[in-house]
């Protein structure tokens, strides 16, 4: 039974995944049949794998609401601040894994938001990145159940995304400005409404999943 799952995903994996332009410098692979909503400030990327969902969100800067990052000090502080903020935004959420680590020669941040909402066990892997005056962040979804098989997926995934060569660690500066008091809020509210909108949009995938079954 596990070996025909395996070759299943295998198969899955082998299937050419297209690249989808985040913006003119940010790049990542998706199975087909992805969404994008793409407005003035912000890009939303949603896609359904066989055993996860995918998100990646690019928010650009609010120089009258975000904290000046000048040097590697502070974007480390504004990185462990999201990971707060992802953490509080989700009930019974648990963060593991926390690391960082290196996208070519820029710096990101990679953790897992573990959550059990009494149904088994859910994780969210993030990477992410701030660069080019915005923020990215890219997301893997799955369940417990699914740990084992979705990881060539979660590798495919990660592994595809790129960045431009002329993006390099200055640009994940902000430009000098007025930090207000209340940065951290907007951070929160794009933290937390990854979170929100994620949440949801995985149960109506799997409803989905289920009902062709």
């Amino acid at each position: 039974m596990m070996c025909c799952a395996c070759i299943f995903a295998s198969a899955a994996i082998a299937q050419e995944w297209p690249t989808v332009q985040i913006d003119s410098t940010v790049s990542v692979q998706l199975p087909a049949g992805f969404a994008i909503t793409d407005t003035a400030n912000q890009v939303q990327v949603l896609a359904s794998s066989d055993y996860g969902t995918i998100m990646v969100f690019k928010a650009d800067d609010d120089p009258e609401s975000i904290a000046e990052i000048e040097k590697d000090s502070q974007l480390e502080k504004y990185y462990k601040t999201y990971v707060k903020n992802v953490s509080r935004s989700a009930a019974g959420g648990n963060i593991i894994n926390e690391k960082d680590a290196l996208l070519g020669d820029l710096k990101v941040k990679d953790f897992t938001l573990q959550v059990d909402s009494g149904r088994g066990k859910q994780y969210r892997d993030f990477k992410v990145l701030h660069a080019n005056g915005a923020t990215y962040t890219f997301e893997f979804l799955y369940e417990y159940l699914h740990e084992k098989m979705v990881k060539p997926e979660k590798d495919k995934f990660f592994k595809s995304i790129s960045v431009a060569e002329a993006i390099d660690r200055e640009d994940q500066y902000t430009a000098p400005g007025k930090a207000q008091q209340n940065g951290n809020n907007q951070l929160w509210l794009f933290g937390g409404g990854a979170v929100i909108l994620s949440g949801v949009t995985f149960f109506i995938i799997r409803k989905r999943r289920l009902h062709r079954m």
